[in-house]
Parts: structure tokens; C-alpha cells; sequence
């Protein structure tokens, strides 16, 4: 009988959670609808905000736009942020494009074959000497002292050119260290083309102080002329035009309390970067029109339209935990926005128990919602039952070898323990249907599968309903690499 009775109460419990699924749906669906829930995409990805390129003055008409937003819909502000902003610093290099390295009746100019790393400008005229990998073993019988040192790209014959990247602050602290003027790598042909590299190495990017550091190089001799140059051969390196300037940067930071009165202390950080990559050097033409802005539907507007739509659902539909409403500043170039709150919390980050980010690179497959994060933490039903309630399928992370958890913001507020996945638009493989929209000037609203947008708002809102309801605070799945962070923060 007891057991009869367990069984009835149990049948019970799951029709009162699915009825109220089911009037969630029901809201949502009527409070978020088109054309007002798409008006943040359709303004954002505009021709007239420039791309929003972290430098542009442009990126200050979308941070007010998501603020006065933010205070229309009836959020309140944090404490150390003001009209919604939390306001930092950001260093901009803008590297060398004038110069030239001399040697042995060769010369590799500037931006043609030479490309500027890291440091500031520099006019020597010195020996050259090369030192293969310039590891600590290749040069333990070199003198390097005040020498132009030539060194391969990466540690090993098998470094990729990722790896060598990451590997050259550890060398030009040693070069640096033994006394060396400055490091020039070779380049590797490999996954980054040269035409790559010179798009990018001559863009604007947070950089460090000219003064930091001895100046790094690469070029490109693919007859490995300099590699079989006499050492000590005389040298001469220009390198000038460095320039680092300030740039101020916004998050656009609010929050709704909870309902619940042990659970609002917990909060749920809902996240999406709004800016973008501005305007590109040459017009060219896409789709049949000549074009020059980065629009960004896909990579974020739509993220942070989300996150608006969320925030304009909640304010009457509060849940039982807070929500966190952040807009991120600078994610393009490098995550500075995400950092520097993960480093200057507005709350303590012992209050934040989940943060949901959203991140694309577009979509080609509109049944599905690609979550970075997928099957790492507690909340994976949470978040597959909000997709299937509007007709949509949660997949994991299609390409787990491109590392894409720890590329967003959602990876500074993992890091200190906090389970946080990414909620991305669909995506089966990176393929040319990805490809032909991720960072390029298609990247717009009038190619965007709308029907499937707000599908996509609608989950992203029910998920955040379901995890901030649910009484189990979440945490990731046993023998997560941040598990240990998680259980140091809360625990």
C-alpha cells in the first residue's frame, strides 16, 4: 500500500512539473515575440553601428543602447557600475608597418616578408646568430649577447605554428635574460597562411608597452636563405610606427533578484559579448554588393539579443534564484570584457553557481542547438529539456579537438570553478556553411533563419528558467578538469 501510495505522489510530482513547463512555454512564446524580440538583433548588426569594433567609437552607441535597455526592461544596477557600466582599460598595439631586416645583401621589409610579434621600434645594426629553437639546450654553448638571434618557429620539428606562438614568450624571456637584442622567428608554412598572418600581425590588438620585453619578429624566407647565414654575419633591423594607445571599454552589467528567499542569494549569470570586428581594410564584393562591415549577426548580436530577451522575460516572470545580465566588451580581442569581471566581480563569485554564455560562429543545422559544455555539467537535462519544449535537439561541442570551451568568455568564470557552458547555435561540423558566414562581411541579418532564432531565445530563456527553479545548485560531473576549482570555491 505504502508503495501505491509513493507511486500516485511521484505521478503527482512530474504532472505538476510538466504543466508547469508547459505554461513556461505558453509565456514565453507570448511575451517574447517577433518583430520586438529581434529589434536588439536588427539594431546591433546595422550598417550604422560599423561592425562595433572594439576601437570604433561606434562600440559606445551599442554599450548605451544595451544599457538604456537594461534600465527600460527594470533591471537594477550593481554596486560599482554606473548606468549599467563597469568600466576598465584596454592597451591597444597597433603594430610596425615600416621597416626592414638587411643581411647579407637581402632584405625582408616590413609587412612583404617581416612581420612584428611583440615589443616596440627599434633601429640596430648587430651579428646575427642562429640558435634552431632557442631552447634552453639549443643555447647553452651560444653566446646571444647583444646579437639579432634567428630562431625556427615552436620547441620541436613536430610544434605546430599554435604551439610556437605559445612557446615564444617563454624564449624571448630567455633570449632577453642572456642578453639579446631581439628574436626573429621563421615562419612554417602549416594551418596559418602568410597572407593570414599579414592580415592579422598588422591589425590593432591589446598589446603590451613598447618597453616590455626585447622585440620579436617573424619572417618569412621560404628558401632558408638566413638559416644557413654565417653566424655573426652583420645585420640591420628596422622596426618603426609601434604605437600603444588607451581605449576605454564598458560591460554592460544588471540584474533581477530572486524570488526565493534562501536561493536568491545564488545567482545565474546569463552572458554574451556584443562587440565585433568593425570594418575591413578593403571593401570587396559578398552576395552581389560591395561591403566593408563586419555586421555580426550571428557572432553576437543574436547572443546578446538573447540575453535582452531574457532579461525583458524575467523582470515579469521572476525565478527563484538572481540573475546576472552581462553584455561583454572586447571578446574579439582576447576576452577583456569576461576577464577583467572575472577579475573584478561585481558580486562575489562564491554567489555565482552557473553562468550560461552565448558565443556562434553561425549555424548549419536548424533542428539543433550546438552547447559547448554539453555533458560536463549537472544541468545538461535542464537545458535539454528547454530545447526540446520549442522543437530543438541539445548537441554537444562537434569539434572537441579545437578546444572551443576554453576560447569564449564563458571559460574566465570556469576557471574559478563556476560551471559555465556556452550556448551556441547549431553547428554539426565546420564546414564551408560555417566558414562562408564566421567573421566575414556575410555575417548579417538579412541571411539569418529567423523562424529558427527565436526558437533558439525561447530555449536559451526556458533553460535559464529551469536551472535558476531548480533546488540542486549545479556543479560539474565527476572528474571535470574544473571540479576541483568548483569545490574550492563552494565548498
Amino acid at each position: 500500500m505504502k508503495k501505491l501510495v509513493l507511486t500516485y505522489c511521484m505521478c503527482i510530482v512530474i504532472l505538476f512539473v510538466n504543466a508547469q513547463n508547459f505554461n513556461a512555454v505558453k509565456e514565453i512564446k507570448k511575451e517574447i515575440k517577433r518583430p520586438s524580440a529581434l529589434a536588439p538583433l536588427r539594431f546591433l548588426a546595422s550598417d550604422e553601428l560599423m561592425g562595433r569594433g572594439t576601437t570604433r567609437p561606434e562600440i559606445n552607441i551599442a554599450a548605451r543602447y544595451i544599457s538604456e535597455l537594461f534600465r527600460s526592461i527594470g533591471l537594477k544596477e550593481t554596486p560599482g557600475t554606473t548606468d549599467y557600466f563597469q568600466t576598465f582599460d584596454i592597451k591597444m598595439r597597433k603594430p610596425a608597418t615600416e621597416g626592414a631586416l638587411i643581411m647579407a645583401g637581402n632584405t625582408y621589409n616590413m609587412v612583404q616578408s617581416l612581420l612584428q610579434l611583440n615589443g616596440g621600434n627599434i633601429s640596430v645594426t648587430a651579428p646575427v646568430m642562429y640558435a634552431k629553437y632557442g631552447t634552453e639546450n639549443n643555447l647553452q654553448n651560444i653566446d646571444v649577447k647583444g646579437k639579432i638571434v634567428i630562431t625556427e618557429t615552436g620547441t620541436d620539428d613536430k610544434s605546430t605554428f599554435r604551439q610556437g606562438m605559445r612557446a615564444l614568450q617563454t624564449k624571448r624571456a630567455l633570449l632577453q635574460q642572456k642578453g639579446a637584442i631581439a628574436i626573429i622567428e621563421r615562419y612554417k608554412a602549416g594551418s596559418i597562411s602568410w597572407t593570414a598572418l599579414q592580415q592579422y600581425l598588422t591589425m590593432e590588438n591589446p598589446g603590451e608597452e613598447e618597453s616590455a620585453g626585447i622585440p620579436a619578429l617573424i619572417v618569412n624566407d621560404e628558401h632558408a636563405s638566413i638559416k644557413n647565414i654565417p653566424d655573426n654575419t652583420e645585420a640591420t633591423l628596422t622596426v618603426q610606427g609601434t604605437r600603444v594607445t588607451i581605449v576605454p571599454a564598458k560591460n554592460v552589467v544588471g540584474y533581477l533578484e530572486g524570488t526565493d528567499s534562501k536561493l536568491r542569494n545564488q545567482y545565474i549569470v546569463l552572458s554574451a559579448h556584443y562587440d565585433h570586428l568593425g570594418i575591413a581594410k578593403q571593401p570587396k564584393m559578398e552576395e552581389g554588393k560591395m561591403d566593408s562591415i563586419y555586421n555580426g549577426a550571428r557572432d553576437n548580436a543574436i547572443g546578446v539579443t538573447a540575453v535582452i530577451d531574457a532579461a525583458r522575460y524575467f523582470t515579469q516572470h521572476p525565478p527563484k534564484r538572481s540573475v546576472l545580465f552581462i553584455a561583454y566588451a572586447a571578446e574579439e580581442v582576447g576576452e577583456l570584457g569576461s576577464k577583467y569581471f572575472a577579475a573584478h566581480p561585481v558580486i562575489p563569485l562564491k554567489q555565482i553557481v552557473y553562468n550560461l554564455n552565448i558565443d556562434n560562429a553561425g549555424y548549419n543545422d536548424t533542428s539543433i542547438v550546438t552547447v559547448v559544455g554539453l555533458g560536463r555539467t549537472s544541468a545538461d537535462d535542464n537545458i535539454k529539456k528547454a530545447c526540446a519544449a520549442f522543437g530543438l535537439t541539445a548537441k554537444p561541442d562537434p569539434a572537441p579537438e579545437q578546444n572551443l570551451f576554453d576560447r569564449s568568455d564563458n571559460a574566465q568564470l570556469a576557471v574559478h570553478g563556476i560551471p559555465a557552458p556556452t550556448f551556441s547555435l547549431g553547428i554539426r561540423k565546420f564546414d564551408e556553411e560555417i566558414n562562408k558566414r564566421y567573421h566575414q562581411l556575410s555575417d548579417e541579418v538579412g541571411s539569418f533563419d529567423l523562424i529558427y532564432a527565436m526558437k533558439y531565445i525561447h530555449s536559451f530563456i526556458l533553460a535559464t528558467q529551469l536551472i535558476a527553479d531548480n533546488p540542486k545548485q549545479p556543479e560539474w560531473i565527476k572528474g571535470d578538469k574544473y571540479e576541483a576549482a568548483w569545490k574550492q570555491l563552494y565548498q
